[in-house]
């Protein structure tokens, strides 16, 4: 499965987080650059594939699975991949 560059931007930045953070799509959108409707039909299909979690709050928050860290580590994807001391937000 490969990941297009919004995808693997929305996983970077989750990878960031650690294990439990989670961002809303508004902050998922500031930190990419990418509009609120890409950002949404990211996660939709990041959630739908395995590799992010929908959090039951509203604003919807959302936060990398282990599926998606293990797709992020992919040579493929290493330029996505959160720098050490780089932390989201």
């Amino acid at each position: 499965m490969g990941l297009t560059e919004p995808q693997a931007k929305v996983l970077g930045v989750l990878a960031a987080l650690g294990p439990y953070g989670t961002l809303t799509v508004r902050e998922l959108c500031n930190e990419t650059g990418c509009s609120a409707p890409r950002i949404r039909g990211v996660v939709n299909l990041l959630t739908y594939d395995g590799l992010a979690l929908r959090g039951r709050r509203t604003p919807a928050e959302y936060q990398i699975t282990g599926s998606g860290r293990n797709l992020l580590n992919d040579p493929r994807y290493r330029d996505y991949l959160p720098r050490p001391n780089e932390v989201a937000l």
